[in-house]
């Protein structure tokens, strides 16, 4: 997973040198795109590959992508990076990611909540998941739009849903473990 973020990283850069480039360069930086590409796909065949051989990751990694708006790479993320999924209770998982807010009160005066620290690579993978999920899930969009509605900004509310898919994909690992213990 680390490998695949890295050429991803590498795809995004090559892409903004193309918007930038001069002609003479712009099929040497093109070939590297094609090459980067072709590197990302046999990645990813090996995540798959790996995932497919393994009984308790495939239902995981099935069960996961069964919820609208968590895809193949959140899904990917969440194996790789939280192990600890389902073994935590709500705010435990949610605070090891980075969700859990914290005060920044001193004395008298009450600060504003924020999320910080936790584990950035699921972070970003499940506020792409929130996105997707504020437009597609039946659960997740009234959920995001009650909470804009209430004044609360799309950040908050991005935040919010992926705290909710968090906690939804940890029930559905934790139903899981039990299911294959048995």
């Amino acid at each position: 997973m680390d490998r695949r973020s890295q050429l991803k990283e590498q795809i995004a850069s090559e892409k903004n040198r193309l918007q930038k480039c001069s002609k003479t360069l712009e099929s040497r930086i093109k070939r590297m795109i094609r090459f980067i590409d072709q590197e990302l796909a046999e990645i990813e065949k090996m995540i798959r590959e790996i995932i497919k051989s393994n009984e308790e990751l495939k239902a995981y990694s099935e069960a996961m992508q069964a919820v609208k708006g968590v895809g193949e790479a959140t899904a990917w993320s969440i194996l790789a990076y939280l192990t600890e999924i389902g073994h935590l209770n709500r705010g435990q998982i949610a605070a090891l990611v980075g969700l859990a807010p914290y005060n920044r009160d001193s004395g008298k005066w009450k600060g504003k909540r924020s999320i910080q620290g936790g584990r950035a690579k699921v972070r970003n993978c499940l506020f792409m998941a929130a996105r997707t999920a504020a437009i597609h899930n039946t659960v997740i969009k009234p959920y995001t739009d009650g909470l804009i509605a209430r004044g609360k900004s799309y950040k908050m509310a991005m935040v919010a849903a992926m705290g909710k898919i968090l906690i939804h994909l940890q029930v559905i690992i934790r139903n899981l473990q039990m299911e294959l213990a048995s």
